[in-house]
């Protein structure tokens, strides 16, 4: 019988492959574990194969899910370079019947098979003699198809060469699944770390109480010295401390921000800390904590001010030993990290007040910035204003904007008891609800006056789900505003709880 059907069997079945064959697909199977790249895994794979069995040539080809055809993503042999990229209809061939049918197959003379297909061969110019394809699987999920062709020195394919084939072909679907998951992970990370960079990459502004933070920051970042980043609510401490993760030797590892005042405090330790499994009610897995997640990197505590003495003890003892215990652990963790703090309170005030520990203050004040508020810097508000605006343009897909003359003129009058923050949203809602390309006085809704009527029919005019966001977003910002920056506050103003309010802010994108 020249044709042979066999169902994927394991390499240590009766009829298994000799000794030295089994033992050369062990040391191939480390291989492809560690070949992470996924274009040298597939050469990796394609070469192996024609090794494996002593064939002329091999091909790749990978199920398209948006099609259901195969594409020759890869090919090994003497007319590699005309088969990329040509495509299988469903059962289409040799190829397209073990994909569809999920079984190996082994042809040793593909012109008395009725299931080979001339259309390669004749796009090629590739005489094709005989077939030994077996298919790609991941977890019953069709991946594609390994297929070598034309056995060397006048010998035929056989059921040896089949089920070694196949058994390798389990190892490489799972080297193959791996090295997407990497890659799809690494383009979310370029991804990521595209949109971080655009956001917080650069600190804007040319003024004299800029430049001087900047540069104690830059001197800050060459050591490993915790720092204190104090100013009003809404001037971009976040963006500062970024910035100093990103200027020092530690930019290549996570940079983790806390919200010290956004989570109940119990709920806060088991997010910094991690907990054990049945430390709590819902603790139903172990979890590993952001400072375990940061290890390497920096960890920035935000309103570190508002925290509580228990909550703060824990904070010192991993500024003085750079070791924790999970909640409901006790084994300690050490961590290699760089800590930045951020508050917009009076700490020496809160020191003599009983309220923030001293000697926290202390271990945390070793380099100490201040971060000016706007209204002391209104030289950099033009260029603030046009990064804002060419940013919330791009991110809705609208033409490029501008700023009329006498709506920057208002701009750089405006106190801006909000600070950058409230720049920032202010004109994130001139672009949504504004209809022209250029941004009038009448589009900036400054300071604590209400939305005028035609606002209100602007949004009207929105998609539902968008017109709401819009108005919750325009009603919080509202509110952060009039209480200067202060989210407690706002959230009073609004009747909600702090906590339900920060959740708000971090959905609708307020920071």
């Amino acid at each position: 019988m020249r044709t042979s059907e066999v169902e994927t069997r394991t390499p240590f079945s009766s009829s298994s492959p000799s000794s030295a064959r089994l033992a050369w697909l062990i040391e191939i199977s480390r291989l492809l574990i560690s070949a992470v790249d996924l274009d040298h895994l597939l050469g990796v794979i394609l070469k192996t194969s024609s090794q494996l069995v002593g064939s002329e040539d091999s091909s790749l080809l990978l199920l398209d899910p948006a099609t259901n055809e195969l594409v020759f993503v890869m090919a090994h042999g003497s007319v590699s370079d005309k088969l990329k990229m040509i495509r299988l209809k469903p059962g289409e061939g040799i190829a397209g019947w073990v994909a569809q049918h999920g079984k190996p197959l082994l042809v040793n003379d593909v012109e008395q098979d009725s299931r080979f297909s001339r259309k390669v061969d004749k796009l090629t110019g590739y005489r094709t003699k005989a077939v030994l394809a077996v298919p790609l699987q991941d977890h019953g999920r069709r991946v594609g198809v390994l297929e070598v062709v034309n056995p060397r020195k006048d010998r035929l394919f056989n059921q040896e060469d089949l089920e070694l084939l196949t058994a390798f072909a389990a190892h490489a679907s799972v080297a193959i699944r791996n090295a997407r998951l990497l890659s799809s992970i690494k383009e979310a990370n370029r991804y990521l770390q595209s949109e971080i960079d655009e956001r917080f990459g650069t600190l804007i502004g040319k003024s004299a109480g800029l430049r001087a933070a900047v540069k104690s920051a830059r001197k800050a970042a060459e050591s490993s010295a915790t720092i204190l980043l104090l100013g009003e609510t809404g001037v971009g401490k976040e963006m500062f401390a970024r910035s100093v993760h990103s200027w020092s030797h530690r930019a290549s590892k996570p940079f983790v921000a806390v919200n010290c005042v956004a989570l109940a405090e119990g709920l806060l330790e088991s997010e910094l800390f991690g907990h054990e499994k049945g430390a709590f009610t819902g603790a139903h897995h172990k979890k590993k904590g952001l400072l375990e997640l940061a290890q390497g990197g920096t960890v920035f505590l935000d309103e570190i001010g508002d925290t509580k003495p228990e909550f703060q003890a824990k904070v010192l003892r991993v500024l003085q030993t750079h070791q924790f215990e999970r909640v409901g652990g006790t084994v300690p963790i050490t961590v290699d990290i760089r800590m930045i703090a951020a508050t917009n309170k009076d700490l020496e005030a809160a020191v003599h007040a009983g309220s923030f520990r001293k000697d926290l203050f202390f271990r945390l004040n070793v380099v100490s910035i201040t971060v000016p508020p706007l209204r002391e810097r209104k030289e950099d508000i033009p260029a603030l204003a046009n990064f804002f605006l060419g940013r919330y343009c791009r991110d809705m897909k609208r033409a490029p904007m501008t700023f009329s003359h006498s709506a920057m003129k208002l701009l750089t009058e405006h106190n801006w008891p909000g600070n950058v923050r409230e720049l920032q949203n202010v004109i994130e809602r001139a672009v949504v609800l504004t209809t022209e390309n250029e941004i009038g006085p009448h589009d900036l809704a400054l300071g604590s006056r209400d939305m005028p009527r035609g606002d209100i029919a602007s949004l009207l005019e929105l998609p539902f789900h968008i017109s709401v966001q819009a108005h919750k977003k325009a009603l919080i910002s509202h509110a952060i505003n009039k209480a200067k920056g202060n989210k407690t506050q706002a959230a009073a103003l609004l009747q909600l709880q702090s906590t339900y309010l920060f959740r708000l802010c971090k959905q609708l994108g307020i920071t």
